[in-house]
């Protein structure tokens, strides 16, 4: 089906020359790459679909206490569970992401440590 539509020039450029580079019609990649992209879409939407069911699937578990919280009898009762969760969330916090650049000579200090002089402060 033939059909018109507005590009803009260094897009069609581009395509123009990937599509010569591999010695085929123009029609045809563009065919190919709204065609890859609207399967990407299908995938990404198939994979919201599932996790909405499975949330709906774990919310229908869910049994509403008399004082407005929720439990999953599914669950097994743990005496050490809320001391684990915090043990967990302790060292969550207690965690730092490391510098991966400390230990690296970058030549920008002198042998007292001290940063050289800013240009036109020296």
């Amino acid at each position: 089906m033939k059909t018109t539509f507005d590009l803009p020039d260094p897009l069609l450029r581009k395509a123009k020359a990937v599509a010569a580079d591999q010695g085929r019609p123009l029609r045809d990649l563009v065919a190919e790459a709204l065609a890859e992209k609207l399967a990407a879409l299908a995938v990404a939407k198939g994979a919201r679909r599932s996790r909405d069911s499975e949330w709906k699937a774990f919310e229908a578990k869910l049994h509403k206490q008399p004082d407005g919280s929720y439990i999953n009898p599914e669950i097994p009762e743990d005496d050490n569970f809320a001391e684990i969760l915090e043990t967990i969330r302790a060292e969550r916090l207690a965690w730092r992401p490391r510098n991966p650049f400390e230990g690296i000579d970058f030549g920008d200090e002198d042998a007292s440590g001290a940063a050289p002089p800013a240009p036109g402060k020296g």
